[in-house]
């Protein structure tokens, strides 16, 4: 019998094995065909795969109708976390940040999973958004509460560091952000860390993965500097100057910040 986990793992090896996305239409169907394969054995895991590959192609509102779906056929709080925690990945690609949030914070709540509450905080802690919902930390064991409480206490000084500056408007820098991501999530995979520095006119920030080739890199920043011009239809120049963003393959690891 086929294993639906031996179909899963396959499928998700290739999909993931590289930071760039394939542009190869051959092995993207190649994956839905495989998936085929155990859509009569777990209707679940068959969902979940072709949820996945929608996003990796970019079709963001067919991925979460996939997964919404899901969540129709099953009463598991366990399995529904999950699908709420993918639901979560794909609007955080597409830069629906608000919207990842609140999907990360009902996979928690369903499960009282530890990383789905990392998820969420990190989330929060990428956008400055200063969420009641992060004193809740109940079901975390003492050190991760301890982790967190002092995470909390850094999110908020940086975000009371930005809010104060007249100078910089963290809405714009959130805006600013989004199109980076869904930037990045475009054409790669897996993750990209960040390394920011605040000062009184700007925030300059540098996002990286190691594993990105030159191409990609140019790619990347060629993309980026395309949204900055479509931003100009709703702010001024002299504003947006103020959020530089570069993509590197450079590691900044050992100074990063945010």
């Amino acid at each position: 019998m086929i294993s639906p986990q031996t179909i899963d793992k396959s499928i998700f090896d290739a999909m993931f094995s590289n930071v760039r996305k394939t542009s190869s239409i051959f092995k993207i169907e190649s994956w839905k065909r495989d998936a085929e394969k155990i859509r009569s054995i777990d209707i679940y895991k068959y969902r979940s795969i072709l949820g996945t590959i929608a996003a990796y192609e970019n079709k963001y509102d067919e991925a979460i109708n996939i997964f919404q779906s899901i969540l129709i056929i099953t009463s598991d709080h366990g399995y529904q976390a999950m699908v709420h925690s993918n639901i979560a990945n794909v609007l955080g690609h597409a830069g629906r940040y608000l919207e990842a949030i609140n999907s990360y914070w009902k996979a928690f709540e369903l499960s009282n999973n530890p990383s789905f509450f990392e998820s969420f905080f990190n989330l929060c802690k990428i956008y400055y958004i200063n969420d009641q919902r992060l004193t809740n930390m109940k079901s975390l064991d003492e050190n991760k509460k301890k982790f967190y409480e002092q995470e909390l206490l850094n999110l908020n000084n940086t975000h009371r560091q930005i809010i104060e500056n007249t100078n910089l408007s963290i809405d714009l820098y959130r805006e600013v952000l989004s199109v980076a991501f869904s930037v990045f999530f475009t054409h790669c995979n897996n993750q990209v860390n960040r390394f920011i520095e605040v000062n009184d006119s700007q925030i300059s920030t540098i996002l990286f993965n190691t594993d990105l080739d030159l191409e990609t890199v140019m790619l990347l920043n060629d993309s980026i500097n395309d949204k900055f011009l479509d931003l100009l239809d709703s702010y001024e120049y002299e504003e947006l100057i103020k959020y530089p963003i570069i993509f590197t393959a450079e590691n900044f690891k050992s100074n990063e910040l945010g």
